[in-house]
């Protein structure tokens, strides 16, 4: 039976990918407009480099998966934890380093930190708050500006009025945000389905073709959304004092991560289930509240986040979206999100039988189908929706013998950074 499955889920990963892929191939051929996708349903280009390089990925990986599996099952837990972590920062800028196009250091610059300029051309904090849904609406900042809230041009801001600022900066901001969403991925595993559970899920929070893709601005985004969802949760399983800490720090983080993504607000779905299985009613309340407070407050500087929500909305189906369609990529965007979980996570699906771990596992999984049937993404999954895979890669704790699956997911992951070209 367990052999029956696990060839079907290989089957289903596989099959999923080619029909995409086919069904692509027929959406590019019938649209008139510029996807901006040259690796359907990927974007990016296909373009094969087979580098000496590459072999900085596959040694990484391999000592990775020679050495990780047995280190998170015999290391105290926050050894084992902050082992895990390094690892996933180690394979995710080895990866990056294989990668040879010459923005791929340098995306979250391109995109975010380079326009923080206009806080002070705006007249300063106040007045870049209050005119930014206008600026948004117009289309006169860049798209990723135009798809988030101010939050992280602020961070950015601020960051470089006391001289920190550059590309190595904000490439430490992105591995330090991996390195939390590992952490707080493994402590939500930990605290609903067991340390033993999270230990043996450990290797695949690392080790996923997702990692390829580790060195953009939505890294940032996972993790401080992850370590929100992590207190809330931690806060659900204890009482008095911690409690409460762990409250105010999971209000106060959520808060920050929706003023970074709008996305952000699904994986709140998480934490619902964990505490309304656990009953857990003042953790949603003064949790939500702490949150509440946090995104309300811009609006004494005039930035209301629901009217940016709106405007967002506008401003997406106004552009490539408005070409790109729906129902193709209702189907497209999971199959993307599959590629990046990797073959071994669609097995790990098809095998977990822990129903704790489903909580969490399944809770993610339907946040991530309200996100698809919302239309408010239509491909570059791979990165949107990075900040949801960490929780679904828990599922590698159900593959007892993890070393051959995490040798299959380095070798797709690989294939990504020989083949596929790709600024971010």
């Amino acid at each position: 039976m367990t052999r029956r499955r696990t060839a079907l889920a290989l089957l289903a990963w596989t099959a999923l990918l080619a029909l995409v892929w086919l069904l692509g191939q027929v959406k590019l051929a019938s649209t008139e407009g510029d996807l901006h996708l040259g690796a359907m349903p990927l974007y990016g280009a296909w373009q094969w480099r087979l580098d000496p390089v590459l072999l900085v990925p596959i040694a990484t990986g391999a000592i990775v998966i020679a050495v990780l599996p047995a280190a998170a099952r015999v290391l105290r837990w926050r050894f084992a934890v902050l082992a895990t972590a390094v690892a996933g920062s180690a394979l995710s800028l080895a990866l990056a380093l294989a990668h040879s196009h010459p923005r791929i250091w340098g995306d979250t610059e391109y995109h975010y930190a380079a326009h923080r300029h206009l806080v002070d051309d705006a007249g300063g904090f106040g007045p870049f708050l209050r005119d930014y849904t206008a600026v948004q609406l117009a289309g006169d900042v860049p798209v990723h500006l135009q798809s988030h809230p101010p939050g992280l041009v602020l961070f950015f801001w601020a960051a470089e009025r006391i001289g920190l600022e550059g590309l190595v900066f904000q490439n430490i901001v992105i591995q330090l945000a991996v390195a939390a969403a590992i952490v707080a991925a493994l402590t939500i595993g930990r605290d609903v389905a067991g340390e033993r559970a999270a230990r043996k899920a450990a290797p695949f929070l690392v080790v996923a073709p997702a990692a390829f893709w580790h060195t953009n601005a939505d890294i940032v985004f996972g993790g401080v959304t992850l370590a929100a969802v992590a207190c809330l949760v931690l806060a659900t399983g204890r009482s008095g004092g911690r409690a409460a800490a762990l409250t105010v720090a999971g209000g106060l983080l959520a808060g920050a991560a929706l003023l970074l993504s709008f996305s952000a607000a699904l994986l709140a779905v998480p934490v619902l289930a964990v505490a309304i299985l656990r009953r857990r009613w003042g953790v949603l309340l003064f949790g939500g509240a702490v949150a509440g407070a946090v995104v309300l407050a811009p609006l004494a500087w005039g930035y209301w986040w629901f009217e940016g929500l709106q405007t967002t909305r506008v401003r997406y189906y106004a552009g490539v979206a408005s070409v790109r369609g729906y129902w193709y990529f209702l189907i497209a965007n999971l199959a993307v999100f599959a590629l990046a979980l990797g073959p071994a996570t669609a097995v790990a699906l098809a095998r977990l039988r822990d129903r704790r771990m489903w909580i969490v596992v399944g809770s993610c999984l339907a946040a991530v189908a309200v996100a698809d049937l919302s239309g408010m993404s239509s491909s570059e999954t791979e990165r949107i929706w990075q900040p949801f895979m960490p929780l679904v890669l828990l599922a590698g704790c159900a593959l007892p013998r993890p070393r051959p699956w995490l040798a299959l997911q380095l070798a797709v992951a690989v294939v990504l950074a020989a083949a596929l070209w790709v600024p971010w």
